[in-house]
């Protein structure tokens, strides 16, 4: 009993402090890597230098997530793993900042370099952090416990975020020594994080018993089972995508020539969305299952490009970037938490490191594709890069159409009709009784056998 005690305390302070490290990191994202796209239009990059910046490091850092397993092996430590990173990743920063004020230097080659770093090491944080995160939340509850610290983590990246385009819009006049107090900023914030992240409660060694499954093994598993048609799903949609996606910034910009602030109240609408609907979304799918609200949100993700399409007004885009952030929200919580269902306990970080390069190398294509296709394209509605969207919607589609029949649910879940499950999805209570709701079950009931990998990749939106 006195056991059961001491594991439970440990649980309740490793929740209480990752969900605090989320809002840390929410503040690391908002005034940093938002920013780091429209930093690149501002040094007056070229056109191929943008493309490289919004594919080669996503490549990168995808590729070495395979070396991730080996990491934790020779640091004997996934939390070693996670606290050395993150402690780089926030000082590459640093010279990142410099750009800004350093004269007679070509910026957009340094900016590629030191944003590829920037990128590896936090590809490496996401299959040891989340191996940590999954053996202290119980599975029954992973849709909640990850909805509320994501919309922590996100309300606290649209106050920065938005705090970040009133600075440069307002008080800096756009002044390029703006972006270096952003990500002065940014690197403070993540030091913040380092901190709480020596918090993170690892289980003991002798109960992780880690599977090495071989490169072979998950080629082979691709085709021959459940979980590799997921994720054949989720490497398709990231393609689908990163077409786009990584070209938005650059369209509202240096296109529509909207100034900051306009940029970011956009980015904040979507942000907002995703605040309020990702609890929703979280504890439908912890009642129904996670591959009904994937298939869900499957439906609405090619919507928000073509949404695009229509009107260049910034009111009308902010009504669809709320659609956009509804949409997302349901698919970046659901698809990843279908992932810790469908792994086990031990081989989910070395199959979620798999999965992370997968999804990395499938974006880096896409958005390589991308760049090579935008100067390429015929004109629609006066732009290039619509001509984008509107392939990458299409794309979005027929990925959907094609894969998501063919999945499974891995784990049961209520059968609810789909009215009373859009009833649950704006917060109304089940209509038929004998669907109760589950409470949050006490937290020495988690497993300690879980194993969960990562921060898998989520999808960028467009």
């Amino acid at each position: 009993m006195h056991v059961t005690k001491v594991l439970t305390e440990k649980v309740r302070k490793a929740l209480w402090f990752s969900s605090a490290e989320g809002m840390a990191f929410g503040a690391f994202v908002g005034f940093g890597d938002h920013y780091l796209v429209a930093y690149a239009v501002a040094l007056q990059t070229n056109s191929l230098q943008i493309g490289i910046l919004c594919s080669l490091p996503g490549f990168l850092a995808s590729l070495v997530q395979l070396f991730d397993y080996a990491l934790v092996q020779r640091l004997k430590s996934r939390k070693a793993v996670v606290l050395i990173f993150a402690m780089l990743q926030g000082l590459v920063l640093a010279p990142v900042m410099t750009l800004a004020l350093v004269q007679g230097i070509s910026p957009g080659w340094w900016l590629i370099l030191f944003v590829t770093l920037y990128s590896v090491f936090g590809a490496l944080i996401a299959p040891a952090w989340g191996s940590i995160m999954a053996e202290v939340v119980p599975a029954s509850v992973r849709g909640k416990y990850f909805a509320r610290r994501g919309s922590f983590s996100t309300l606290v990246t649209i106050v920065s975020f938005l705090a970040g385009g009133v600075f440069l819009k307002f008080l800096v006049s756009n002044a390029l020594w703006g972006f270096a107090v952003l990500f002065g900023i940014a690197l403070a914030a993540r030091l913040i994080s380092w901190l709480l992240l020596t918090r993170l409660y690892e289980m003991p060694r002798q109960e992780q018993a880690l599977e090495n499954v071989k490169a072979s093994e998950f080629t082979h598993s691709l085709v021959s089972t459940n979980l590799g048609r997921y994720m054949l799903f989720l490497f398709a949609m990231s393609f689908a995508v990163n077409i786009a996606s990584p070209y938005f910034t650059v369209y509202q910009l240096r296109d529509l020539k909207f100034d900051y602030f306009t940029f970011a109240i956009l980015e904040t609408a979507s942000s907002v969305a995703t605040v309020v609907a990702i609890t929703h979304w979280g504890g439908a799918a912890d009642r129904v299952g996670n591959l009904r609200m994937v298939r869900l949100s499957g439906a609405l993700i090619p919507l928000v490009p073509l949404l695009w399409l229509a009107s260049t007004s910034p009111v009308y885009l902010g009504v669809v970037q709320v659609f956009s952030g509804f949409a997302w929200a349901g698919f970046n919580l659901c698809t990843v938490n279908y992932l810790y269902d469908a792994t086990t306990s031990h081989n989910r970080t070395r199959y979620l490191a798999y999965f992370n390069a997968g999804n990395g190398v499938a974006a880096g294509l896409g958005a390589l594709t991308g760049g090579y296709l935008a100067p390429h394209l015929p004109f629609f509605l006066g732009y290039q890069l619509l001509t984008l969207l509107l392939i990458s919607g299409v794309l979005r589609a027929a990925v959907s159409i094609a894969f998501l029949p063919h999945i499974q649910e891995v784990r049961k879940g209520s059968t609810v009709p789909a009215a009373e499950l859009f009833h649950i999805m704006m917060g109304g209570r089940p209509v038929n009784r004998r669907i109760s709701h589950r409470r949050f079950p006490a937290l020495h009931s988690h497993e300690p056998a879980t194993d969960k990998t990562d921060r898998p990749a989520a999808q960028p939106r467009v």
